[in-house]
Order: C-alpha cells, then structure tokens, then sequence
C-alpha cells in the first residue's frame, strides 16, 4: 500500500484533532476557527452568540487549524498547498503564508506561543515554524503518516498520531530527537494531551478506540472502546472528561477520566470529527463535516444546545483560550 497522501486519495472527511493550548488571555477571545477543506476558508464562530461572524479565504485544501495561547494568531495547514496560513485574529487577515514541508495535516502551537509545529504527511516530519520570523526553523523526523499533533502543557514534548504504522512518536523539543515510539490502535489519527500532561488520548479509527497513554512511561495504560470510527480526541481543560468524536456513528463518545469508561453517547450531526473544548464557556464545539455544520455539547446535560452552519467540509477547529 503506497503511504504517500495526495488529495486524491484524502476522503471528503478527513479528520484532525486541533484544539488549541488554554491560557488566561486577553478578555476579547470568544471566538472559534473552523477549516472548511472544499470551501478554501476558515469560519469564524462568536462562540457568545454561536453565530458565524466572518468567513477568511486561506490556501487550498485547510485540514488543520490551531490558536496562539493568547489569541491573537490562529494557524491553518494548507495541504494542497503544503503552506500553513497566519491569521491575525483582531483583524481576520491572513498576514503570512509559510512553506513547510509535504502534504501539512496537524498543527499545534507550544505554550509560550514562540513555536508552531506542523505533521508534514507526505514527508514523515514536523516542521517547527518560528511564530516571530514566520519561517521554519527545523524538520523533526517522526512515524509514518504523521497526521495530528499536541503538545504537553510544559512544550517539552510533542506527540504526533501516526496513522502509517499505528503508533504515537514523542519528540523532546529540546534536544530534537525522537525519544519513544509507542504502539497504540489501528489508523491513529487524532490526539490530544491531558491538561497535566500525565495523559495522551488517541484516537483509533481502525479499532473503534481510544488509547490512553502515560507520558512517565510512554506506554498505553488503557484502551477505551468507544463509537465506530473514532476519528478525534480532547480533552476537558480540568481533566475529568474526554470527548471522542465517531464518524461513521454521527456521534460524541464521552468518556470518564478517572474510570476510563465512556458515560454517555451524544448524538451530533453527520461525520462528526475533530472537537474542541472550551472551560469558560463551558461547552465541547464539534466539527461535522457530512453536514457542514458545528455541534455544541453542554458538557453538564451532555446535550446540543445549538448547532452552527459553516463551510463546505469542516475539517478542524480550534478556540481561542478566554
């Protein structure tokens, strides 16, 4: 089977988990940043109101998407275009545009908010991008089809999902080197880092799981059957819950943290994948890309309060942190 990725070969879903690193931050971000991968656009949610304020032209094909831990850039892969655009949240303009390297899926941003990393598919790499210069400063070798990113809340460490060869790669961003390739289910494709950084949960689209890996060990310690292909992962900002989204199910695995069970199943729209959570607000934002629409879960009733209508295709969200 040929490994490389081109858009032919990427389904009119492709799922990514972008959720963006929580910090205190300036009392204007409210809003929420949606990939619409056939529209060539980024939606921006008031995520006050759950209305669509502005609809960004970016590069060909945005499968990911990511905010600054203040709010105020928000990065977006072009995977047609293998650049990644800036956005200037205040104004809604694209203010940069960033060679990296092949077929860019995930993205994430450190939480000093001084680098962006960024799964370079066709390449096996992560590209590191310098957030003051606005050009990539180094390539980090990773697992075959790397297709999300995290990073642990210290930005020692990121995880990338290898979907090529079903592991998670832990890269040390301070010497630069791969440190643990841990084996988890079948087509990893989305991942998230618990709060404290104990935790990584990854998706497992292949096995219908999430696997739950302790970063002291680098191992899996648990894995969490959830809906039918489970296509991202995030966590809750204080830790208690993670949200798997199921996209062949149209539905939101809710899984307890402490018991590694899931507790509830909430209905959603159609091919829902990546999600982002929000702690200020209070809700869990889902993309679902047969329906061209965002679910919001009341995390408390585990209900839609509202459903939001964005672009052609959905592909990842991130919040601004509040």
């Amino acid at each position: 089977m040929n490994k490389q990725l081109t858009l032919k070969a990427v389904r009119a879903a492709l799922p990514l988990l972008m959720v963006a690193v929580a910090l205190p931050a300036a009392a204007f971000n409210k809003n929420a940043y949606v990939a619409n991968q056939v529209d060539n656009t980024v939606s921006v949610i008031d995520t006050t109101r759950n209305v669509v304020t502005a609809s960004i032209p970016v590069g060909n094909t945005p499968l990911g998407v990511a905010v600054s831990p203040d709010g105020d850039k928000v990065y977006v892969t072009n995977a047609s275009d293998n650049t990644v655009s800036v956005i200037k949240a205040a104004t809604n303009a694209v203010v940069a545009s960033i060679p990296v390297g092949g077929f860019p899926l995930g993205v994430t941003v450190s939480p000093d908010g001084r680098s962006a990393y960024v799964t370079n598919a066709n390449d096996n790499t992560v590209s590191v991008i310098d957030t003051a210069s606005y050009t990539v400063v180094n390539s980090l070798p990773v697992g075959n089809l790397p297709f999300a990113v995290a990073v642990g809340p210290t930005g020692r460490f990121i995880y990338t999902a290898n979907e090529g060869e079903n592991t998670v790669s832990v890269v040390d961003t301070r010497t630069k080197q791969l440190v643990a390739s841990v084996p988890v289910g079948v087509a990893p494709i989305g991942l998230d880092v618990g709060p404290f950084g104990a935790r990584v949960y990854v998706a497992n689209q292949g096995s219908n799981s999430v696997s739950v890996i302790d970063t002291s060990s680098n191992t899996v310690k648990s894995t969490i059957a959830t809906g039918n292909s489970s296509d991202a992962v995030a966590a809750s900002l204080l830790g208690t819950r993670a949200y798997a989204s199921n996209l062949a199910d149209g539905t939101v695995s809710v899984i307890d943290a402490m018991s590694n069970k899931v507790i509830a199943t909430v209905p959603v729209g159609v091919a829902p994948g990546p999600l982002a959570v929000s702690l200020p607000l209070g809700r869990v934002f889902v993309t679902n890309s047969g329906s061209n629409t965002v679910s919001v879960i009341n995390p408390i009733s585990n209900k839609v309060v509202a459903t939001v209508t964005v672009g052609n295709a959905p592909s990842a969200i991130a919040v601004q942190p509040e």
